[in-house]
């Protein structure tokens, strides 16, 4: 059986992230390096000033556009707009608190660690709310929610089952999907069903990107890597995640 992973933008969110979208943040606002460019223009610059490449700033700019921190469709190939028309309004009160824990970490004290735990968790918030909304498959499925549906279920997927559940679900609330998946499972659980190296034939980093970002944003407890990989629900969003499946 072949199998595939939902479509994602191929960055993980992770300090590092947030440094390099400061980084370009840092030259949209600023006119003498942003004013006259084209997008096309600009993005080769900054790919220069980052030490990578022109796909990696296209693909950080995805997802902050994902992320809702820049609106949709504005970084095109004509010039670029006025800073006032570039983010979303939540997206400038995260891009506040990231250059906040950016002057923090310059001055390490005590107090200023704990504070970089408290925007840390904030973040989290932000993200959550996000990944909340996120679709993929032409808008037809709630990613999270499918995998807090197949985690209830469940208790667990492994490396194998995270791919079924990504092969399987492609729309919201299906019963049809769903119960192929939880017949698949039983079956891979049961030893009548197994897999090898070359079974994930696409989107092959699905167990990274997409799993990684709903444990950043708390959803999920990773264990393992890779095969090892084991997902489990964090526990202490038990409410939350009953809300987003639709459970009381």
């Amino acid at each position: 059986m072949k199998l595939m992973g939902w479509n994602y933008e191929g960055r993980k969110i992770s300090e590092k992230l947030h440094q390099q979208i400061l980084e370009i943040t840092g030259i949209l606002n600023d006119s003498e390096q942003s004013g006259r460019r084209s997008w096309g223009s600009l993005q080769r610059y900054m790919a220069e000033e980052l030490g990578t490449k022109p796909g990696q700033i296209r693909t950080i700019k995805r997802m902050m556009e994902e992320f809702g921190i820049l609106k949709k469709g504005v970084l095109k190939s004509s010039e670029i707009p006025d800073r006032e028309q570039i983010y979303t309004k939540n997206g400038r009160m995260l891009l506040g608190l990231l250059e906040t824990e950016q002057l923090m970490g310059q001055k390490p004290t005590e107090a200023h660690l704990e504070q970089i735990q408290e925007l840390r968790e904030i973040y989290r918030l932000y993200y959550q709310k996000e990944l909340i909304s996120y679709t993929c498959e032409k808008g037809m499925l709630h990613p999270l929610k499918a995998t807090l549906k197949a985690l209830k279920a469940y208790g667990y997927l492994d490396y194998w089952e995270w791919y079924l559940l990504n092969t399987i679900i492609r729309r919201d609330d299906d019963l049809q999907q769903e119960t192929e998946l939880f017949r698949l499972i039983d079956e891979y659980r049961a030893g009548k069903l197994s897999f090898q190296d070359g079974d994930v034939v696409a989107n092959k980093l699905s167990h990274i990107y997409v799993s990684g970002n709903f444990a950043y944003a708390g959803f999920l407890r990773e264990e393992g890597k890779n095969l090892n990989l084991k997902l489990t629900l964090n526990g202490e969003l038990q409410e939350l995640a009953d809300k987003i499946t639709d459970e009381r």
